[in-house]
């Protein structure tokens, strides 16, 4: 098709371009109400491994506490974990909904276990994620199996504050919105073409 009939179709069929590119619009501000907007936050713990005298306990105790991460980033994603995090919050949510808004993570080779809590507020984002941290090294504690025979043991210390995000993690409904529109031009200038052909025929 040449530019002159394009052009010649896009100005035939211009108002299924608006109605096609209002109702993208509205599609897209449709699921920005639907999804709302989330904001994530990150804290972390460090296990620490305490009792060597010498280099050679330190280097066990590093390597102890880099195997206890591993076993703690898995205690974290567990529904007793979440159900003390609602007791500590006072949440109206099932450990099992709460865990959908949780991610718990040990970076490769590190004692460090990273947690990343989601939710419709920056503070509340942040206080989840830290109180997360927090609740898990109780949690740890009471598991009564943080002392190796040779007197070394471990804790899970929080490090610092959880972030507070100042972007949400979700699309924008701005963006939803510009891309709905978006495809609902490029839906009605395909129609409108589709339509100039089938004339012409």
């Amino acid at each position: 098709m040449s530019s002159f009939h394009l052009w010649t179709a896009l100005r035939r069929s211009w108002w299924a371009i608006v109605i096609a590119a209002v109702l993208g619009a509205a599609l897209g501000w449709g699921a920005g109400a639907v999804l709302g907007t989330s904001y994530t936050s990150t804290a972390s713990g460090v296990v620490v491994a305490n009792g060597g005298t010498n280099s050679t306990e330190a280097l066990a105790g590093e390597n102890l506490a880099k195997s206890k991460a591993i076993t703690f980033g898995s205690i974290s994603g567990t529904t007793s974990t979440a159900a003390s995090v609602i007791g500590e919050l006072g949440l109206e949510q099932t450990p099992e909904a709460l865990l959908q808004n949780v991610k718990s993570t040990v970076p490769l080779d590190t004692s460090e276990v990273r947690v990343s809590a989601t939710s419709s507020s920056p503070e509340e984002a942040q206080r989840l994620a830290q109180t997360w941290i927090d609740v898990l090294g109780t949690q740890v504690d009471d598991l009564g199996d943080t002392t190796e025979e040779n007197g070394t043991s471990v804790e899970l210390t929080r490090v610092g504050q959880a972030s507070l995000p100042q972007d949400p993690s979700s699309p924008s409904s701005i963006m939803l919105i510009a891309v709905g529109a978006l495809l609902g031009l490029l839906v009605g200038a395909l129609f409108a073409i589709a339509r100039h052909q089938l004339s012409s025929k």
